[in-house]
């Protein structure tokens, strides 16, 4: 169950350590660990990933108390970003499964740049330049892409919503 909801989870917790990589990771850590403890008092009638991301709210107060920074947030400011977050944590999690989804139907040549530029981290200009092509032709090609993309994920949000 925690496979299925656990990126939606991670997205929660983003949100509530405001995209702070480092405390995101180890709330998320916390919260993995006390959803295993506690899993037997999960109900199996009720929401997963609701039950998971009211763990990991706690799990973010604890964090925040622990680490004694200056709180930008209240913790009743907190609570109330908590309960927005989880609609938004999912409509994420959905657009992530549509992005992988399509960025598995892109043209192979497509796919290559995307993957290069945003998954290796390398410029225009590297990916250019392995390919021996104009950095305007890169750019052109994932202009395109993008374009793809685009289009994909919103046609299988569309989807899902229907």
């Amino acid at each position: 169950m925690f496979a299925m909801h656990s990126s939606k989870v991670m997205g929660f917790i983003r949100i509530l350590t405001m995209n702070r990589q480092d405390d995101a990771e180890e709330v998320f850590q916390n919260t993995c660990m006390i959803l295993w403890q506690k899993f037997s008092q999960y109900d199996p009638s009720g929401d997963f990933a609701a039950w998971a991301c009211r763990i990991a709210h706690y799990e973010t107060l604890k964090h925040r108390e622990a680490m004694g920074r200056i709180k930008i947030l209240s913790d009743d400011a907190l609570e109330l970003v908590a309960e927005a977050a989880l609609p938004i944590s999912t409509k994420l999690s959905e657009r992530r499964t549509a992005l992988a989804d399509c960025l598995e139907k892109l043209p192979k040549s497509q796919y290559a740049i995307i993957r290069q530029k945003y998954f290796d981290g390398a410029t225009v200009e590297q990916i250019a330049e392995t390919a021996g092509r104009s950095s305007h032709a890169i750019y052109r090609e994932l202009s395109k892409a993008h374009g793809l993309l685009l289009r994909c994920v919103q046609r299988k949000i569309t989807e899902v919503l229907t």
